[in-house]
C-alpha cells in the first residue's frame, strides 16, 4: 500500500520549476542526511504539461513514517506559514490511478543550444591543437530528444546550482516499481521507479 502527500504552490506568479527544485532538494537532503534511510520515495508532478512542470509536486512511498517526517520539514512549514504553499495531509494512493515515470536524463543536455555551442568550441580548440581543419557539422547532434523540463537545484556539497533534466513517460497499467534515485526520480539505467498520475485527484 502506497501513501502520498502533495504540495500546491499558491503564488500566482511563482517560478514553478524553481519551487520544484527547492522541494526536491529538501527530499534529497533528508535522504542524503540519514533522516530517511531508504530512497523509496518518488516524486510526481500532478499538473505536468509540455510548457510547465505544474503548480504542484507529490511525494509517494510505502513508508508512511518517512512521508510524515518529510512533510514536517522546516522548509515546508515555513513556506506554508508564509502562505506560499499548501501541504496536504498524507493519504492512501487510490488503486485506480495509472502509473507514470519521471526520469532524470542528463544526457539530453547535449542537445540544448548552449551545450552544443560549448561542444563546438571544445572541438574547434582540439582540432586547432592537432593542426587539423575544423568542420563544425561533425559535432552537431541530429538525435531526436523527447520533451523535458529543466529544474534548477542547489548542490548540498558544493552549494552550486545545477539543472535536473526531467522527462515524463506514461506507463498505463504497468506494474509498480519503487526504485528511485536520491532526487525521487527514475533514471535510464539503474532506477525504474514509477509513481501514480495524480492529475485527476489533486
Amino acid at each position: 500500500m502506497r501513501c502520498f502527500f502533495y504540495i500546491k504552490y499558491l503564488m500566482p506568479s511563482a517560478n514553478h520549476a524553481f519551487l520544484a527544485g527547492r522541494c526536491i532538494a529538501c527530499l534529497h537532503g533528508f535522504i542524503s542526511g540519514s533522516e530517511i534511510t531508504s530512497s523509496g520515495i518518488g516524486i510526481s508532478f500532478p499538473s505536468w504539461a509540455t510548457d510547465t512542470v505544474g503548480d504542484s509536486i507529490a511525494f509517494v512511498s510505502k513508508d508512511f513514517n518517512a512521508l510524515s517526517y518529510l512533510s514536517s520539514a522546516r522548509y515546508f512549514k515555513n513556506m506554508a506559514d508564509e502562505g506560499f504553499i499548501n501541504v496536504s495531509d498524507i493519504e492512501i494512493v487510490p488503486t485506480t490511478l495509472e502509473e507514470v515515470r519521471f526520469i532524470r536524463n542528463q544526457h539530453v543536455a547535449k542537445s540544448f543550444p548552449g551545450e552544443i555551442k560549448r561542444r563546438l568550441i571544445r572541438s574547434k580548440n582540439r582540432a586547432e591543437k592537432r593542426g587539423e581543419t575544423f568542420i563544425p557539422g561533425s559535432v552537431v547532434s541530429d538525435r531526436v530528444v523527447d520533451h523535458c523540463h529543466v529544474i534548477p537545484i542547489d548542490s548540498r556539497s558544493s552549494g552550486q546550482r545545477f539543472p535536473l533534466y526531467v522527462q515524463y513517460e506514461a506507463l498505463g497499467e504497468e506494474s509498480q516499481c519503487d526504485s528511485y534515485n536520491s532526487y525521487g526520480l527514475a533514471t535510464k539505467q539503474t532506477h525504474f521507479g514509477s509513481v501514480p498520475n495524480f492529475k485527476q485527484i489533486t
